[in-house]
């Protein structure tokens, strides 16, 4: 009799710094289900990881003067280190940086295109990206700003404080 498949992933922790308390809260109890449901007979496939791409990276290598792919080998590698220094049991550590990685995506992505689902199209408002939290907000300044209108603005928040 063939094992029941289990899929457990976690969010690919951010290379911009080393984890905090958050990502090594999630792999523990990633890795304490893993166990569990390897010990109940389920095929597990449990796969963690680090998302490699970013603006707050650009920055942090260059405060650093490396080159952003040497920065998130560091990080990258960091956290790998701390994963297995817990002896987590995951069965894939997959870097976005990774080429098959690239690969899937550019497939997926190539797919999604040929299907129609990504498209050029007429946006409007204002979206910000604030760099030093990592987040995106719709902007409270768009009733005062009608000259972006129809036309869509992406500005880092930094700009208009």
């Amino acid at each position: 009799m063939s094992k029941k498949p289990y899929y457990i992933t976690t969010a690919i922790a951010y290379t911009s710094g080393k984890p905090h308390i958050g990502n090594t809260y999630e792999i523990v109890l990633a890795d304490a289900i893993a166990r569990f449901k390897r010990k109940e007979g389920y095929d597990v496939r449990f796969q963690t990881g680090t998302d490699e791409h970013g603006q707050k990276i650009e920055l942090k290598a260059a405060e650093a003067g490396i080159s952003p792919k040497e920065f998130v080998d560091n990080t990258a590698g960091e956290i790998k280190r701390i994963w297995d220094l817990m002896n987590t049991s995951y069965d894939k550590f997959i870097r976005t940086t990774d080429e098959d990685h690239e690969k899937q995506v550019q497939k997926i992505f190539k797919k999604l295109y040929d299907k129609g689902d990504i498209y050029k199209g007429h946006y409007e408002g204002i979206i910000l990206y604030r760099i030093s939290v990592s987040r995106w907000q719709v902007s409270r300044l768009w009733p005062s700003m009608p000259a972006c209108k129809g036309r869509g603005l992406f500005l880092p928040y930094e700009q208009i404080r």
